[in-house]
């Protein structure tokens, strides 16, 4: 049984998976080719998925007490699984790759004398329990970390306001439209992972609106932690930076007491990058016990994990190689996040014929209730004339 989810749960879900893998690489790519406006590349992003989403949301309409994996299977017993397959397939690439790319952030910025391998291990073994605890234990820790790093993000610009330089978005009205586009095309392939999640919640509570506050809430505070880093850093520097965010984190100080404070966002910003492990793991372990039903979904997470860390090795030589692969990803990304979405829209949307049938049954539990009320009504009067009655004629005689 899929888990309940509230609105306020799905909206940070969303920030979960866009923004996370988002704010520790493309960043820099974005910033080198769209310079001081590498900030307007989020525009197109958000206007894509906001339709993507859309298309998704409507799908769900059609099976609320089921997840698009459980659509897909009942639907088309053959293509839906195939689909099914597909996207199981993407994002156990996505975990491997979030597994390389958080370990190497990790290895490069924090623990620098730890072999990597050791820390690829230690991140796979904390999402393999995180995992074995259900969605529930997911939506838990993105409801304490996602909002300590919305916290984290509006606290850090007032920190900041010695170190910025406003004349490096200089010239502000001269943008270089090629440049913002290719910005959009390395941003893209992260910020779209969001499509993972009517996959695993069921289409009663997967709804628009909240989805659409949270791909507009990640898109002005990635905006916002672009301009930080243009304006504090620079375009020259920032461009060539691996992980310009954690660069922007170092810049800050608190006075004389406190000067490594970027440790500090690190250990408050870490759990989240965990926990985006996690759900991609979930989503494999899910999606393998929808696709085959005899498969226990607990027991598929340690072959899983293990299966991922060796693939992440074997993906990727080294971080340089991961950094560059951004760029060909995007056209894979493309797919499952905008075409395959398209496809099932025209296939599984409501046609008028169920919304005939489900307005003629709403008619009829209307009028049922109607009916119902109107015999408790009539049944109520007639006792009311029997009670007079009895008022008027019988009852025991009064003494004279």
């Amino acid at each position: 049984m899929n888990q309940s989810v509230t609105s306020r749960q799905i909206v940070l879900l969303v920030l979960l998976l866009s923004v996370t893998g988002t704010l520790i690489q493309p960043h820099a790519q974005a910033i080198f080719y769209a310079e001081q406006h590498a900030y307007l590349s989020y525009v197109p992003v958000v206007f894509v998925m906001i339709i993507s989403m859309w298309m998704v949301s409507r799908m769900q309409r059609r099976f609320p007490n089921q997840d698009l994996f459980e659509a897909l299977a009942e639907r088309f017993p053959f293509m839906g699984r195939l689909a099914g397959v597909m996207y199981i397939l993407f994002f156990f690439f996505i975990f491997a790759r979030d597994i390389r790319l958080i370990g190497d952030y990790v290895s490069i910025t924090l623990l620098e004398t730890t072999p990597i391998s050791i820390v690829v291990l230690s991140l796979m073994i904390m999402a393999v329990f995180i995992v074995r605890g259900g969605l529930g234990s997911l939506i838990g820790m993105s409801e304490l970390y996602v909002t300590l790093f919305l916290l984290n993000s509006i606290i850090v610009p007032f920190m900041l306001i010695q170190q910025l330089n406003m004349e490096n978005l200089m010239p502000y009205f001269h943008v270089d439209t090629a440049g913002v586009g290719k910005g959009s095309w390395y941003i893209f392939s992260f910020y779209g992972e969001m499509i993972a999640l009517p996959f695993v919640v069921k289409g009663s509570d997967f709804r628009f609106k909240p989805v659409l506050w949270g791909i507009i809430i990640s898109g002005l505070v990635m905006m916002l932690i672009i301009v930080e880093t243009i304006t504090s850093i620079g375009v020259p520097i920032a461009s060539r930076l691996v992980y310009p965010s954690y660069e922007l984190a170092r810049q800050l100080q608190i006075s004389d007491f406190l000067d490594r404070f970027d440790l500090a966002l690190a250990a408050a910003t870490l759990p989240t990058m965990i926990t985006k492990i996690a759900f991609d793991l979930y989503f494999v372990c899910w999606g393998l016990k929808r696709m085959i039903p005899n498969v226990s979904g607990k027991v598929m997470t340690g072959p899983v994990a293990l299966l991922g860390f060796v693939c992440a090795f074997w993906f990727f030589r080294n971080a340089i190689q991961l950094y560059r692969f951004t760029r060909e990803w995007t056209w894979i990304a493309i797919v499952f996040e905008v075409l395959f979405p398209i496809v099932l829209f025209l296939f599984l949307r409501p046609r008028k014929k169920d919304k005939k049938e489900s307005n003629h049954q709403r008619s009829g539990e209307q009028s049922k209730k109607e009916k119902h009320e109107q015999g408790q009504e009539s049944s109520d009067t007639e006792k009311n004339g029997e009670k007079r009655r009895q008022d008027s004629h019988g009852g025991e005689l009064q003494p004279s």
